[in-house]
């Protein structure tokens, strides 16, 4: 049998080679127009060479072990008896791990399992082999409550927690900046101590506390803030567990971390890889043993969309195929309509899916790091190490991270990430497809589940705390919430009225000449839920609409646009918008009564809210 070397079919390119490609494509355009950059100014180059002596990173301690990450699926629905259900079918579909989510954690979002006492639980994982999977408590200000139920239930069982994988999930740090309320910090390190005692003494040797760094990037924070408030929070619960009488060796090794991955696939792997990087360095400088960390990773709640949600599908697929390359120990990916309510069997399906065919047809954790030595991503992952760390060194000076967000330290620093992502946004430089990009008007409805949290449910004694310290919630945010909100507020019009805001689209031309912009300005309208109705400018009174858009190429404009304009003057349009930019004819344009010329790299937000007010009466 002759030997198939698919290599020899390709020549050998080395990066100058490569830059010669680029520069002739770009025929005299400066290279440096082809560089963008992170949200942490970080520059992406548009053309790297192999990295220098890169070697894999070690794996975590899942990893080590297994050619794959754990499949964990989110169980969060309210009714206690339906969870185990859902529960069943995911352990017998595909899932390895389960994610128990209480309401009021972080990514509940207003729903999650109400188990209350230990009969609860005992009705939550009937069936359950809890010595098979992997479980983690997603309980957040409810969860040292939580844990300690679980740990009877472990107990009852009269299972070897030491053969176990269970996560307890300790996160205060996490639910404070989430509710803005905490238990004094004298009080919490004791608390801590306390339950990291009663864990071990149990023979529970897994994760006690979490870093937990979703709210951060719910609230709109970027990849390297993300990394150093998590590497903060990390450091905040070795100190309170200290003081908690819990040594330092001790205790790092029981503290985990959960980061988030999006739709940026180099992105999310070089942050995952920064994260090992950055634990190693923080071991070694704290004279610590090397250990790994356990990595726990959840597909971003930012980036899911209400609108066109099956898109979220493959933002999904993105996100896990990028933690799993990163190297998670575990992940779980949000159901697709995770935005529009509690998902309900199907979405849930397709989440577990989504990780089943990358690691069972795709087998994409065979391969230990598989992006060690790429060029752009070795660079990407050290420079995200880079900035992260001095973040974490900020956070320190500050004095640490409860202290940070106490002050308000935390909430600038993100707020001014996210007000340059939503102007990115609002601009569309961000697109967003299917709510931005690519809406369409007449989508159909897509079914939740409706079930809810009892009023009354409660967890553990509410009295229980001792001094309560307060900073400013956190805000959660999707990404696509200003163009939503417009969109919703179309619906509502529609339903009432039986019509939504409308411009009428006034063609110039042979539909050559008008189609490229009339299609392009259609569908920004309808990323603001905007209908439109298409003519000659001369059928604008007979269309019985008073807000129009000139449509067609530059060089009909030069010879018809200004009779346009004046045609839908004299017809009583209130606004009249051309699409594209006037060029020289600006004066002439605007004399003849073109209010406004639009264009991309505008605030095409600030635009649809204004025509969506003026074609339904509104005001400001």
């Amino acid at each position: 049998m002759s030997e198939l070397k698919l290599a020899d079919e390709f020549p050998t390119l080395e990066r100058d080679d490569w830059r010669a490609l680029v520069d002739a494509s770009l025929k005299g355009r400066p290279f440096e127009t082809l560089r963008t950059r992170t949200a942490d100014d970080i520059i992406i180059e548009p053309v790297y060479g192999a990295a220098d002596n890169a070697t894999p990173l070690p794996a975590g301690p899942a990893r080590a072990t297994a050619d794959a990450w754990t499949l964990v699926q989110r169980a969060d629905m309210p009714d206690v008896t339906a969870a185990n259900t859902q529960m069943l079918d995911d352990l017998t579909n595909g899932a390895s791990g389960i994610s128990l989510v209480l309401p009021g954690s972080i990514s509940a979002g207003g729903f999650g399992v109400a188990v209350t006492e230990a009969r609860s639980v005992q009705r939550l994982f009937e069936g359950v082999e809890l010595d098979l999977i992997d479980l983690r408590l997603d309980g957040g200000r409810h969860g040292r409550d939580l844990a300690l139920l679980v740990l009877d239930e472990y107990k009852r069982r009269r299972l070897d927690l030491s053969r176990c994988s269970l996560t307890l999930g300790l996160d205060p740090l996490g639910a404070y900046a989430h509710g803005g309320k905490v238990t004094e910090r004298s009080e919490l390190s004791r608390r801590f101590g306390d339950m990291f005692t009663l864990a071990t003494s149990a023979d529970h040797q897994g994760p006690v506390a979490q870093a937990d760094a979703r709210v951060y990037h719910g609230a709109g924070c970027s990849e390297a803030q993300e990394l150093g408030f998590a590497l903060s929070t990390a450091v905040d619960y070795v100190r309170m567990l200290e003081t908690g009488g819990i040594a330092p060796a001790d205790a790092a090794p029981r503290i985990s971390l959960m980061l988030t991955a999006d739709a940026d696939q180099f992105v999310t792997i070089a942050k995952l890889r920064a994260a090992r990087l950055l634990w190693a360095r923080l071991l070694d400088v704290s004279g610590l043993a090397p250990t790994p960390v356990t990595m726990h990773v959840e597909t971003a709640a930012r980036m899911m969309s209400k609108r066109d949600p099956h898109v979220n599908l493959l933002r999904a697929t993105t996100a896990s195929f990028a933690a799993g390359i990163g190297g998670a120990d575990s992940v779980s990916v949000l159901p697709f309509t995770q935005a529009l309510g509690l998902p309900d069997g199907f979405a849930r399906r397709m989440a577990r899916n989504v990780q089943s065919l990358l690691l069972e047809e795709s087998r994409v954790g065979r391969v230990r790091d598989a992006t060690a030595g790429s060029g752009h991503v070795e660079d990407l992952t050290h420079e995200l190490a880079r900035s992260a760390w001095q973040i974490f060194q900020l956070i320190e000076a500050d004095g640490g991270m409860m202290a940070a967000l106490e002050n308000g330290k935390v909430h600038t620093m993100i707020k001014d990430v996210r007000d340059a992502r939503d102007r990115d946004i609002a601009r569309r430089k961000i697109p967003l497809t299917g709510v931005s990009e690519f809406p369409n008007l007449d989508e159909a409805s897509n079914k939740t589940l409706a079930m809810s949290v009892p009023e009354d449910w409660k967890i553990g004694d509410a009295s229980a705390a001792i001094g309560i310290e307060t900073c400013e919630p956190l805000l959660q945010h999707r990404l696509g919430e200003g163009f939503e909100a417009l969109r919703d507020a179309s619906d509502a019009s529609l339903a009432d009225t039986g019509t939504r805001p409308t411009v009428f689209l006034a063609v110039l031309g042979k539909p050559a000449d008008f189609t490229v912009r009339a299609t392009w300005m259609s569908n920004l309208l309808a990323s603001g839920g905007i209908d439109v109705v298409t003519g000659s400018a001369e059928e604008l009174a007979a269309s019985k609409l008073d807000i129009a858009c000139i449509c067609s190429s530059d060089a009909v404009y030069a010879g018809e646009a200004e009779a346009a304009a004046r045609s839908l003057t004299q017809q009583g349009a209130r606004r009249i918008l051309l699409a594209g930019k006037p060029g020289e004819l600006e004066e002439t344009l605007t004399a003849a009564g073109v209010q406004q010329f639009v264009h991309a790299g505008q605030n095409v937000l600030t635009l649809l809210n204004e025509l969506s007010m003026l074609a339904t009466g509104e005001t400001s």
